[in-house]
């Protein structure tokens, strides 16, 4: 028998918690959402020519995720990020070191350091477009140039 009533006693103490919600809360109230303003607005974009020194592939902590170039200007060193989807797929490109290039993106700071997000990359041959006019990374489509020059 005891065993009994301690176990309902159990159950009501249980229903009894289950039921006591505060009978004031605002359930109607959405979540808030912080939203942060994209970092590409195509109005400040530049263009920016040099040579490629370096692609790397698996950035240092602290870099935007995904492919950048290193790039030497005149005005100095210039980390443009390219993201993965450029190097890999059916139209791959491949970066060589020496190599000119017209990167076309908008400067941003991340950690302290500038990085060009690449809009287009134009080589000697071919121009690839790395995002939309919104800053977002797409499908590279590419264009070939004929006659070896730009």
């Amino acid at each position: 028998m005891r065993k009994i009533a301690g176990a309902m006693c159990l159950l009501a103490t249980l229903a009894i918690s289950l039921l006591a919600v505060p009978l004031d809360a605002d359930e109607s109230a959405a979540p808030k959402r912080t939203v942060i303003a994209s970092k590409y607005d195509v109005s400040k974009e530049v263009t920016i020519e040099g040579t490629v020194q370096a692609l790397v592939t698996k950035p240092t902590p602290g870099m935007m995720v995904g492919a950048h170039l290193v790039v030497s200007t005149p005005q100095g060193t210039v980390y443009a990020h390219i993201g993965n989807r450029v190097i890999t797929g059916p139209s791959a490109a491949s970066f060589a070191s020496g190599q000119a290039v017209k990167l076309v993106g908008v400067v941003t700071e991340l950690n302290q350091q500038k990085v060009i997000l690449v809009r287009t990359i134009e080589t000697e041959n071919r121009t690839i477009t790395v995002r939309n006019e919104h800053g977002f990374l797409v499908s590279p489509s590419v264009s070939e140039t004929t006659g070896g020059g730009r």
